[in-house]
């Protein structure tokens, strides 16, 4: 993003999210030479309508702002690609550290401030990079932060169900979805290859490399090599290990997990019961034994850190 005379933002703001989003923004519009609209979401689903509405404005903004989480962040998404499938040329979107976890904050802007990136987006200091999403074959829906099935979702079950908020809660549920955690037996295929056949505790495909902010559970994963990783924690992995390693150091170097990479991935239990899976952190209906995600490349432009952190391609 370069700079201009006047920068032209419009920003869509979920108050229920987990930080201050009105700050967020003032922090932006408080910068010389900037100009930003607020849209304020009332309910779920507000997101998608309001995005796609300011991709379609007569006059364009120079990028559409997600303030929330990473919730937030994939309904404005589902907005804008919306809009591009409608043939509009879509504005980039800037992500701000609006939610509790916001893993696709870091993985845009890796540990820079909100501060920090305010002042390279306003001096025209700023990169706009292309960003992959996947879509999941059964229902058409995409995929921003990534999916999964297993223990990940369970733990979104569980969050649910106890009281509490933020990465405690998440923590909590967490623990609790372990103690009642039973492998299931599946496969996982990418590009009709099995990666791995027999008990799994968890997929994680990305997309981004990090879920809760912290958790570095697909580490390889590039943003935009229009191809999409799986990490699998299969029933032989230490889970203890893996979650120290997903805080430490690298998960691949933790017996019983596996790696792939691949345009077309598909998770599937080989019993025929119904697969527990997520996306973008909502359990989706279980009424099915698999679940497929082909890699959508280059999907929209996003406005990211001008260093080129790991996940993304050089140049």
């Amino acid at each position: 993003m370069s700079a201009q005379q006047r920068l032209r933002f419009a920003a869509i703001l979920n108050p229920a999210a987990g930080s201050d989003g009105e700050q967020l923004i003032a922090d932006l519009a408080a910068r010389e030479a900037v100009e930003v609209r607020t849209f304020t979401t009332t309910a779920p689903g507000d997101a998608p309508d309001i995005a796609y509405k300011l991709a379609a404005d007569a006059e364009p903004v120079d990028a559409v702002v997600s303030v929330g989480g990473d919730g937030t962040v994939f309904e404005v998404v589902t907005g804008l690609w919306r809009a591009r499938e409608a043939g509009v040329a879509i504005p980039p979107l800037l992500v701000a550290p609006g939610g509790t976890g916001n893993s696709v904050y870091r993985g845009l802007w890796n540990d820079a401030s909100w501060d920090a990136a305010v002042d390279r987006v306003t001096r025209g200091q700023a990169a706009t990079r292309t960003l992959d999403l996947a879509r999941i074959e059964q229902n058409d829906q995409i995929v921003v932060l990534g999916s999964g099935s297993g223990l990940f979702a369970q733990t979104l079950l569980k969050a649910a169900e106890l009281p509490g908020s933020g990465r405690q809660l998440l923590m909590d549920a967490a623990l609790a979805a372990m103690a009642e955690l039973v492998p299931y037996q599946g496969r996982v295929v990418v590009d009709g290859t099995v990666v791995h056949e027999g008990g799994i505790v968890e997929t994680i495909v990305g997309g981004f490399r990090y879920r809760g902010g912290l958790l570095n559970l697909v580490p390889r994963s590039v943003l935009d090599d229009g191809l999409l990783d799986i990490t699998v924690v299969t029933a032989d992995a230490d889970m203890n290990a893996f979650a120290h390693a997903a805080l430490m150091g690298d998960v691949y170097d933790i017996p019983g997990i596996r790696w792939g990479r691949g345009e077309h991935v598909v998770v599937e239990r080989v019993d025929g019961e119904p697969l527990l899976y997520e996306h973008d952190g909502e359990v989706m209906p279980r009424t099915d034994p698999r679940c497929a995600l082909r890699v959508i490349p280059a999907a929209l432009d996003v406005v990211v850190t001008p260093d080129t952190p790991a996940w993304f391609r050089e140049g």
